[in-house]
């Protein structure tokens, strides 16, 4: 008598990385705000552009603001890209590195000689002799901003819901473990930026520029390897698509349409409007008044 056997096989689903992921994104995101450009770069870099790089106010008032205008803009691309193409993981992980490398880029153009203009003292500062960056000193110092606002892009975006894709929304905990996050979200939000507006910018001004960036060039690297160290116990959630791809096809279809020329034919009760395209074809009827 032939013996049956009943193989079962359970397919255990992934549970979400929960409190166990918290410590590395929690970490990574403190290190990560000590160096991004709106905590531990933009809150003193009008006096860096100034007082080192001998910059008038005006043309370093234009680069600031051209700099935080992009910088403002491109988190909404690295949004469209993270949920249209790649995820919130790879999105931070490209960010972080572009920010470590935009950190280290402007920390250079004060620690080596070639990247900055001449000291200048005070009183060649009051006669107004002293020697601005050269067009390549100035073009290495924009690309470091540069790598900032790409950064920028792609983890100011990401960081929040990534944190949150690590708890069950539909379990009690998870929720209780969504607040939690959010609330020590914006606890470390608080404490690291007094810091960098205190501590941060003390450095800057009366210890030395190059410390003063060099800190939060060394806490983007802690940031990146705390981030990496805890690859296998997030939980990577597929992209879904943005809600802006509907709207740029809409745009893009209007656009490609905008030359179209209605052709209407009448009829008795109805009129059927053909258009040169002929795929379209939209039928309208009325009612006559008596």
């Amino acid at each position: 008598m032939a013996k049956s056997y009943q193989i079962q096989i359970q397919i255990k689903q992934r549970k979400p990385g929960g409190w166990k992921a918290m410590p590395f994104i929690l970490g990574n995101e403190t290190f990560e705000r000590i160096s991004m450009a709106s905590f531990g770069l933009l809150a003193n870099f009008m006096v860096y552009l100034t007082r080192e790089l001998h910059m008038n106010q005006v043309s370093a008032a234009n680069i600031i603001n051209l700099w935080a205008g992009v910088s403002n803009f491109a988190p909404l691309l690295g949004a469209f890209i993270s949920d249209s193409y790649v995820g919130r993981f790879r999105t931070i992980a490209f960010g972080s590195f572009a920010l470590f490398l935009g950190m280290l880029t402007v920390t250079l153009t004060d620690w080596l000689p070639e990247l900055h203009p001449p000291q200048c003292t005070k009183q060649m500062q009051k006669l107004g002799q002293c020697i601005g960056p050269t067009k390549a000193q100035l073009g290495i110092l924009i690309m470091g901003l540069g790598f900032l606002s790409v950064g920028s892009g792609g983890v100011t975006p990401c960081s929040i819901p990534f944190g949150v894709d690590q708890f069950d929304p539909t379990s009690d905990e998870g929720r209780k473990g969504i607040n939690s996050f959010f609330n020590w979200y914006y606890t470390t939000f608080t404490v690291i930026m007094l810091f960098t507006q205190t501590v941060v910018v003390y450095i800057q001004d009366s210890v030395s520029w190059v410390i003063g960036f060099g800190m939060p060039t060394l806490c983007m690297l802690f940031s990146i390897i705390l981030f990496f160290i805890g690859t296998k116990i997030y939980v990577h959630v597929k992209p879904e698509g943005s809600p802006l791809s509907g709207i740029f096809q809409v745009l893009s279809v209007a656009y490609k349409k905008r030359g179209i020329k209605l052709l209407p034919v009448a009829y008795n009760k109805s009129c059927v409007i053909i258009t040169q395209d002929l795929l379209s074809c939209v039928i309208i009827t009325y009612k006559n008044e008596m």
